[in-house]
Parts: C-alpha cells; structure tokens; sequence
C-alpha cells in the first residue's frame, strides 16, 4: 500500500473517533468540572500510548534529546493552550456551536501552512473549501448567539497549525508514540493544575464515580487511539491534507446522531454531504507537499 493511501486511511479513521469526541465532551463537560475532565482524560491517554511505545519496541527513542524541544512546543500549543480554552468552551455552549467552530482549525491551516512551504493549490482550496462548507451545512441549526463558549473554541484552534509544525519536526526524530506519551503526560499534568486552582476540588471524586466509564473511554479510544491515528497520518501526509481530512468528523457525528440518537435529516445536512464528499475527493486528490520544499523537513 502506498505511503498516501496509509496516511489519509489513518487520518479518517482518527477523525472518526473525532466525530465520537465531540459528542461526548459536550454532553459530559455539562456534568464535570472540563478542566478536570480534560486533564484526566489527557493522563489515561498518555498511559495508552506509552503501552503503545513498549508494545511497537519505541520506549528507547526517550534518549533523544533533540526532540526535546519540538515535543514542548507541541505540548504547549496542540494541548495545554487549546484543550483549556475547548473543554471550558465546550461547557458554555451548544453541543452544534462545539462541532461547528472546531473548523476554524480548516481556516487558520489554509492561511498558516504556506508560511511552511506548503502551497496554496486549487486542490487545497477546494479540498479545505468543500469539507468546511459541508460542515457548515450540517451543523447548521438557526441562528444562534455568539457567547463566551464559542470564542473560546475559536481561540482554542488558533494555535493548531503552529504545533502541527513542531510535530512534523518532532516526527524527524522519534516515532509518534514517544510524542504522544510526552505531549499527553505534560500536558494532562498541567491542565490538572489548573483544575485544582480554578474548579471545585468536592466534584472530582463525585465525577470519578459517576462518570468513570466515560473518562476512561475518553482517554483510552477518543484522545489515545484517535491522536495515534493521527500521528500516523502526520507522518506521511502534509500537514494542510492532515487537517483537512480530519476535519471530516461531523459527517461521522451526524451518522451517530441519525442512526444511535435518532435524529432526522433536513435539507442542510443531505446539502452538507454532498459538499463535504466533494471536498474530501478533492483533498485526496491532492498530492501532498514534498517535504523537502517545506520548513519541517
């Protein structure tokens, strides 16, 4: 199988998981502290994917210093920085806003990455064009207000693109298991101290105990597993057609929506599934950058 085709199998099935995600952290951060649910979730998932390391004979790449660095930048811009902002976002608005503004991340990427040498193609526009007006079409629900939510999950994905590069160079030096163990330790770390600080230390245990098979399948499935898909993809693909691909998830959130929670089709989202399917040929179509021509090689 060709290195692409690996890559953009890897970045879909992650952003299946992406589209089970949203779901649950809007649902469940109405019930736990998010600050506390995002760092608990984050600690589980860095003991995931250090039994990954030691099972794929990876553990060893810990004597690497030089990723060091590039793993910090990428725990600081791809964690602590966007999962606070997301997770107390995600509880002050609706669980269509969550989904809806997490896109921001298509834009940013298009107007960041040519910065690292990856070009603006027709391809990449029409690619990153069509998923995100797909998107747009099926979380579309009425006007609605903007409040303090929302601009914390557009905040959230300002700094995406940043540590996607630092990932990139981080890949140059160690497997993907070693940047997800470092970044999710660090990160879930820090988070938590910011929990302590600023929520309610009587709602941890009380959320532990009530809510112990989400939290574990949250870290486990939904940020382990699906970051390793990810990574995977990172590795063989740009970071713009990464991205993009990933982005798909509301078509797969919608999937549960109609098939597990029963919810009807209207016009904007059939509209939505044809634009995103349009999108996501032109996005794998697209070839992706020599790496060599770009910043992060």
């Amino acid at each position: 199988m060709k290195k692409e085709t690996t890559g953009i199998i890897y970045v879909l099935l992650g952003a299946i998981l992406l589209g089970v995600s949203a779901i649950v952290i809007n649902r469940t951060t109405k019930q736990i502290p998010p600050l506390f649910f995002a760092s608990i979730s984050t600690l589980i998932a860095s003991l995931t994917t250090l039994f990954y390391a030691i099972g794929s004979g990876r553990l060893k790449e810990l004597k690497i210093k030089e990723s060091y660095l590039p793993i910090l930048m990428v725990t600081l811009f791809i964690v602590i920085i966007p999962y606070s902002l997301y997770f107390l976002g995600a509880s002050k608005t609706s669980s269509i806003n969550t989904s809806l503004l997490l896109l921001s991340e298509i834009i940013f990427t298009v107007i960041i990455t040519p910065f690292f040498g990856e070009k603006t193609t027709l391809y990449k526009i029409l690619g990153a064009g069509g998923i995100f007006l797909g998107a747009v079409f099926i979380l579309y629900n009425g006007p609605s207000q903007i409040n303090t939510g929302d601009v914390l999950i557009v905040l959230s994905t300002v700094s995406y693109p940043l540590g996607n590069l630092y990932a990139k160079k981080a890949l140059k030096l160690v497997s993907p298991s070693i940047i997800l163990f470092l970044r999710f330790l660090l990160g879930g770390l820090t988070i938590g101290c910011l929990s302590l600080i600023f929520e309610p230390i009587t709602e941890f245990k009380r959320s532990i105990v009530n809510y112990w098979p989400i939290i574990l399948f949250q870290g486990i499935v939904l940020f382990g597993i699906c970051k390793i898909f990810y990574y995977e993809a990172l590795k063989r693909l740009d970071i713009s057609k990464t991205i993009s691909l990933s982005m798909t998830f509301p078509i797969y959130s919608l999937l549960i929506l109609v098939f597990i929670l029963k919810e009807e089709i209207n016009f904007y989202k059939w509209m939505g599934i044809i634009f995103m399917t349009l999108g996501i040929y032109f996005a794998i179509k697209r070839k992706t950058t020599n790496p060599k021509l770009t910043k992060y090689a």
